[in-house]
């Protein structure tokens, strides 16, 4: 058994910072830690702490966000609160391949306006899922900002193909100015 801290203190070691986000008016609350020089130097990482332990919640997840440490705002990281918001309100769990979105700049100067969901691929292997009790197991949920016509390959396409099109183009998913990947031809 092991806590989401030790989990994330194993691959990223000690946070840098932790932030209470208060989730409703009961009073239900996560944590967003934050851990510099992950996945690379240069970049950041958030990643939420309780959403996996809320009680009454089918929620086994807990989300992540990974880019370049100039880009980490504070709008950024509303935009986390506000998913772990909806989540906690009770919406379903979300799934590998899901679009969060578009609706609109995610932060003000991006193109970015949607969040795709995937395995953290930018992390060591064995990051991405752990048990924190036998038969109980917690899976971190990256959340990578992408374009407008990337949610629109994700929704026509499928996941697949559009993960086939992050593969061959391999674009910079720690940015917030990349250019969005093409469909060939």
């Amino acid at each position: 058994m092991t806590t989401l801290v030790e989990h994330l203190s194993s691959f990223l070691g000690e946070s840098s910072a932790a932030d209470r986000v208060l989730l409703d008016r009961v009073g239900r609350s996560i944590g967003l830690v934050r851990f510099d020089g992950h996945p690379c130097e240069g970049a950041t990482t958030v990643v939420t702490n309780g959403l996996s332990d809320l009680p009454h919640h089918r929620l086994r997840e807990e989300l992540l966000l990974a880019c370049w440490t100039p880009e980490l705002s504070t709008d950024l990281l509303l935009v986390v609160e506000f998913v772990a918001r909806q989540l906690a309100e009770g919406r379903e769990p979300l799934a590998y391949g899901d679009v969060i979105g578009p609706a609109g700049p995610l932060v003000p100067g991006s193109a970015m306006e949607a969040l795709y969901v995937c395995e953290p691929t930018y992390f060591p292997e064995g990051f991405a899922a752990f048990n924190t009790a036998p038969g109980c197991r917690v899976r971190l949920r990256w959340l990578v900002p992408i374009h407008a016509p990337e949610a629109r390959i994700v929704e026509h396409e499928g996941a697949e193909f559009f993960e086939g099109l992050l593969v061959d183009e391999d674009p910079d998913l720690l940015s917030l100015g990349r250019p969005p990947v093409r469909l060939a031809g």
